[in-house]
């Protein structure tokens, strides 16, 4: 149970391995709904960010479906997923763990962006280029949402445990590690 609640760290990395701008993105438009994440989102704080990162998601999303969209498995590109999953895995960890969990979602963004890649592949073969996009797109998402949203639950419920227990020196606000 001890590294259960870094599950969404590593998960998150999984999503920046197939959408690099997806895991900003989900973390800018919970904050946008009055979500809270476990860890503060670098640059995601106030609501110039969160839109940006909204665009960017966005703009991802539309992109990808382009011919001239990059291979996401080219050194550059794999860079922009580990890095960006570093920060959502730092986001979504808990308090005390946020290097952790960015090692964590580094370390899943890198391997998942060849297997996402691999399974795209497949789903186009089967479907065609433009409906295996849209169904690695709608995984993709609803699995980021699904750690987004996991993440701030698991901090609620922390939050509500440590203001049942009265323990004094612990405090609900949260911050990345330095």
């Amino acid at each position: 149970m001890r590294y259960l609640n870094l599950l969404p760290s590593l998960l998150i990395g999984a999503v920046a391995g197939s959408r690099s701008m997806t895991p900003g993105a989900l973390i800018a438009g919970a904050g946008l709904m009055g979500l809270r994440t476990p860890g503060r989102p670098a640059g995601l704080g106030g609501r110039v960010g969160q839109t940006v990162a909204l665009v960017l998601g966005l703009g991802e999303l539309l992109g990808d479906k382009q011919p001239s969209a990059p291979d996401r498995t080219e050194p550059g590109a794999l860079m922009a997923r580990a890095l960006s999953a570093c920060m959502a895995g730092i986001a979504l960890a808990p308090p005390g763990r946020a290097r952790l969990g960015g090692l964590l979602a580094m370390a899943a963004a890198v391997p998942s962006a060849f297997v996402g890649l691999k399974a795209r592949a497949r789903c186009t073969q089967a479907v065609g280029p433009v409906q295996g996009a849209l169904i690695e797109d709608v995984v993709v998402v609803l699995g980021g949402l699904a750690c987004v949203v996991s993440a701030s639950r698991m901090d609620r419920q922390a939050g509500s445990a440590v203001d049942r227990s009265g323990v004094a020196g612990q405090t609900l606000e949260h911050a990345a590690e330095p």
